[in-house]
């Protein structure tokens, strides 16, 4: 009876975490805007403000500094810490190796990870602890970055401020290059009255 309890505990954990991978929840997607809107302080408004002229004066949108710029900024105030929480989870992944465990699920520190070891393909899997999955492992391929629901948020109102400033700064430069419309001077105007 002690044993179905745990599996059933462990299913449950294991559904609650799959369903925040696929089906971001309300009270996370609020949470993310929130830490969003807070990293978009107004001196990062203003500089994305300045990016955007910047590049609306040669026209290209979305140059490579305001790009470098944009995600430095992200990863200072939104991004989780993904090189400790991978580093760690290396760390736990090799010494379970020399033990041939097959499934390791374990925390680390403020993440927590479930690594499948052993087979074919070893993988593992990073959690934030909201449930967001931050990492993923494959021994194919590496490590691999999962963007969390607040980097999405930042991007996406980073890039909103970013699109009004172009389009605005674009306007000015193409209503000035069309200049003043000239008056018809002297006696080449007709007048309709006549």
């Amino acid at each position: 009876m002690q044993i179905q309890n745990h599996i059933r505990s462990y299913v449950s954990s294991v559904i609650a975490r799959d369903q925040a991978k696929f089906e971001t929840s309300p009270a996370v997607k609020e949470a993310a805007k929130k830490e969003a809107q807070a990293a978009l302080t107004d001196d990062a408004a203003a500089r994305i403000r300045e990016h955007a002229k910047k590049d609306a004066q040669v026209n290209v949108y979305m140059q490579k500094d305001y790009i470098q710029m944009i995600n430095s900024h992200k990863q200072q105030c939104v991004s989780p810490d993904r090189q400790e929480a991978i580093s760690r989870a290396a760390l736990a992944m090799n010494r379970a190796a020399r033990g041939g465990r097959d499934l390791l699920s374990m925390l680390l520190g403020e993440y927590s990870m479930n690594a499948w070891l052993g087979g074919l393909v070893e993988t593992a899997e990073i959690f934030a602890s909201n449930g967001e999955m931050i990492a993923a492992y494959n021994s194919n391929g590496g490590w691999m970055e999962i963007s969390t629901e607040a980097e999405y948020q930042f991007l996406h109102q980073a890039d909103q401020i970013y699109f009004d400033a172009f389009k605005e700064a674009r306007g000015e430069i193409n209503a000035a290059a069309k200049g003043p419309v000239p008056e018809p001077a002297g006696e080449a105007a007709f007048d309709m009255r006549a």
